[in-house]
């Protein structure tokens, strides 16, 4: 996966959009609560699960993404399958 810091879009690594990451909260990932799924969390200010892109795949994402356009994704900018970019 590659995301732009400056547009905060997340994209696959053949340039399909996954989603524009924004959030009006910022709650930390250990204060969100834990969920039965390891790589999801629930935000009890916007009660929507929060994804941890560290633990899905492209297509994964991108299935979400289009069964719930409204999905919340964590990235960490660290994380072993992301790469950042600058490109628009």
């Amino acid at each position: 996966m590659k995301f732009n810091p400056h547009t905060h879009r997340l994209f696959t690594d053949d340039g399909r959009l996954i989603k524009r990451l924004a959030c009006a909260f910022q709650v930390d990932w250990s204060k969100l609560e834990a969920t039965e799924d390891l790589a999801a969390r629930r935000c009890d200010r916007c009660q929507h699960a929060v994804t941890d892109t560290a633990l899905r795949t492209e297509a994964e994402l991108l299935a979400l993404m289009a069964e719930n356009p409204q999905a919340c994704l964590k990235v960490n900018l660290s994380q072993e399958n992301l790469t950042l970019t600058y490109q628009r």
